[in-house]
């Protein structure tokens, strides 16, 4: 008997057809995944608008009142620590001895108080011969700006020293708070420059504007001594 399989039984399976998504169920499913962004409302962009408007307007109300009171002569040095070279090291005015200059500025690398700032360096022991101990350059900045500003004027020369009042404390102590906000962001120093003398103002010299250097310039107060 032969076991050979007849040819005849042999079944041909044919495959399944695959079947296609039409193109309603395409885009059925395309739709329901796509994200929707809405566009910000006008009510949303007058809100912004009125928030920055009352940010800036709290600002210089600030501002305003920290300099409602200026230091004047015979006033004593505010009891403040700020810091001066490194962020460990601080130094207070009102502890010093002898007749010093503070020289305030609005900011460090600021055209105007980097012109400000090199008379100071050179006419240095000129102010040591009126009597003066240190000089001090005050800026509302943080020390590691202060420090590089030092570095391009002064470079090694140690002799003027450069201080960071970096939260605007000893500004505001002094009534001397610039409100900065349109060319610096925030609150600054205003330009000017003050003589201690053992806890006490010798002298006031405060620009009536951030851009002038008259009464805070190195000669105008060597004459003052």
């Amino acid at each position: 008997m032969s076991i050979r399989p007849s040819f005849n039984t042999l079944r041909v399976v044919k495959p399944n057809r695959l079947i296609k998504p039409s193109i309603s169920i395409s885009r059925s499913i395309t739709s329901s995944v796509r994200t929707t962004v809405q566009p910000a409302s006008v009510k949303q962009y007058r809100m912004a608008s009125v928030l920055q408007a009352t940010a800036k307007a709290a600002h210089s109300a600030v501002a305003s009142l920290a300099s409602a009171s200026p230091v004047k002569v015979g006033d004593n040095v505010p009891d403040v620590d700020v810091r001066i070279n490194d962020l460990e090291d601080r130094i207070n005015f009102s502890k010093l001895q002898g007749k010093n200059v503070l020289v305030l500025v609005p900011g460090a690398f600021s055209p105007t108080c980097s012109s400000q700032v090199p008379g100071y360096l050179e006419q240095y022991s000129d102010f040591q011969s009126k009597g003066v101990k240190d000089i001090y350059v005050v800026a509302v900045n943080d020390m590691f700006v202060v420090n590089a500003w030092k570095e391009k004027l002064a470079g090694d020369k140690d002799q003027v020293k450069f201080v960071a009042d970096d939260t605007s404390k000893l500004a505001s102590s002094l009534g001397l708070v610039l409100d900065g906000q349109e060319i610096f962001g925030g609150p600054r120093l205003k330009r000017g420059a003050l003589v201690i003398e053992d806890g006490k103002v010798t002298h006031v010299a405060v620009e009536n504007s951030p851009a002038d250097v008259t009464v805070s310039h190195a000669d105008s107060v060597l004459k003052a001594l």
